[in-house]
């Protein structure tokens, strides 16, 4: 059973590296840091915020080459049949008041497992917030990878070594769409045996410590929006402003460890900013919701008045597009009929099963990774048994995915190539408010890099 699982598991690392790695524009090598520094040979706990569901888990795990093991409320066990498919490919209960104290004690068992998990120097997956919630900030952690940390090097007389790695799981702003982008930062490790003694002197303030120390180790890897009535602020400038921004630091706006960077200084501008100067942002704010207001009234996405973009419309643009759509239409048509069932089944079920936004991307996603195989696989054996000719089978293997991706590309360039549309017809039809669009977007640029400048 053991090696039944080790194999399911290897399938699932590497369906979920190829299908989210696509579904979330993840490269598990370009789009991480810190990596290399993970032990082979060591016990580990990976300590991570916790704002995507399952998902989390799915990422984390499967963007190490070493296998892991994961907490899960326990309240996901509750059908014997999906309890034993849970333990099966490595998922262990984690109890919570919320799921009755009555379960609270049952905590002991799930320690005391993962203690010997450790012992046999395994990795374990723990969200040391205790709780998932879609948002850019760090819950305090609870208590509960402290007990675990040192309760079972307590049981070994700290001969574990264990290794205890902080992790930032780092979305876009739109963590639940399909496409949207992720930058995961393994933070430095460091071992629990340096608690050692003040551990045998005073278990509570060694714990109190640990976390502490954790907290603030986890928050390095994360982008921090301090004050929750910023969220949608610091949103609308990194639409703004991180792509520019990149360029000028020449960073790669593809890579989502070099946007990281420019999201950070972003949201920690209007962290100091808020903190020092609250009516310095309240006048941003007001400057960009009449903004947004009146891109939202046309229908338009900020991009299409960045400088650049507003010099460089005109007949070239429009003949590259007419070139783009007119050449690659047939593997676009090609990409919807084979493609479009298997993206587009999941996201409905999701739509209508989904309580919570926390949970859509993880139902959207793991979902089509399975789908999508079951059409392949549907869809060639289909080739295989109308054209009976093995190159044609061939060739519609290699098709399918790839026309996929190029209608995904397509999709894109025609809503970019609409929207250049739009703003040419709103300019026509009322050019004072795109005028005062571009106006409001100087002025906050100016506003922005003055707030950039001393901070």
């Amino acid at each position: 059973m053991r090696f039944l699982g080790s194999l399911f598991y290897t399938y699932l690392w590497h369906s979920f590296n190829v299908w989210l790695g696509y579904f979330y524009n993840f490269n598990r090598k370009k789009h991480t840091s810190g990596i290399e520094r993970i032990p082979t040979d060591k016990p580990v706990i990976f300590c991570s915020n916790h704002p995507n569901a399952f998902m989390d888990a799915i990422m984390v795990g499967s963007a190490v080459t070493r296998r892991t093991w994961f907490l899960a409320r326990s309240d996901v066990f509750r059908k014997k049949w999906l309890a034993n498919f849970l333990t099966f490919i490595g998922i262990i209960p984690i109890y919570r008041l919320l799921e009755g104290a009555e379960n609270l004690q049952k905590n002991d068992e799930t320690f005391d497992k993962c203690s010997k998990m450790l012992e046999e120097k395994k990795a374990i997956i723990i969200f040391s917030e205790g709780l998932c919630i879609q948002e850019r900030r760090l819950r305090k952690l609870k208590k509960g990878t402290a007990r675990i940390a040192f309760g079972s090097e307590e049981r070994n007389n700290f001969d574990l070594d264990l290794t205890i790695i902080p992790v930032g799981i780092n979305y876009s702003k739109t963590p639940w769409k399909f496409r949207s982008g992720l930058y995961i930062e393994y933070g430095e490790p460091f071992s629990l045996s340096k608690y050692k003694e003040l551990y045998q002197q005073d278990k509570p303030r060694a714990m109190n410590v640990f976390t502490r120390e954790l907290e603030e180790r986890m928050r390095k890897t994360l982008v921090i929006i301090e004050h929750k009535e910023n969220d949608e602020l610091v949103n609308i400038l990194e639409e703004m402003f991180l792509e520019e921004w990149c360029e000028e630091k020449k960073l790669d706006v593809k890579n989502h460890k070099d946007t990281h960077v420019v999201s950070k200084e972003i949201a920690e501008i209007i962290n100091v900013t808020t903190n020092n100067n609250p009516e310095v942002v309240h006048s941003l704010k007001e400057d960009v919701v009449e903004y947004k207001t009146l891109l939202e009234k046309y229908k338009l996405r900020d991009w299409l008045l960045r400088p650049k973009n507003i010099e460089g419309m005109g007949a070239g643009s429009l003949l590259k597009d007419f070139a783009y759509f007119f050449f690659l239409f047939p593997l676009w048509i090609f990409g919807v009929i084979t493609n479009y069932l298997p993206y587009k089944i999941p996201y409905l079920i999701a739509q209508k099963i989904v309580k919570h936004i926390e949970w859509h991307a993880s139902v959207n996603g793991t979902i089509s990774v399975f789908l999508w195989q079951i059409f392949f696989g549907l869809e060639s054996l289909a080739v295989a048994l109308i054209f009976r000719d093995w190159w044609i089978l061939a060739g519609f293997m290699i098709l399918m995915p790839i026309s996929g991706v190029i209608a995904q590309e397509y999709w894109v360039r025609m809503k970019k190539s609409k929207g250049r549309t739009s703003l040419i017809r709103a300019f026509k039809k009322n050019r004072a408010d795109i005028e005062r669009a571009v106006v409001l977007r100087a002025g906050i640029t100016q506003d922005m890099q003055m707030l950039r400048s001393k901070n």
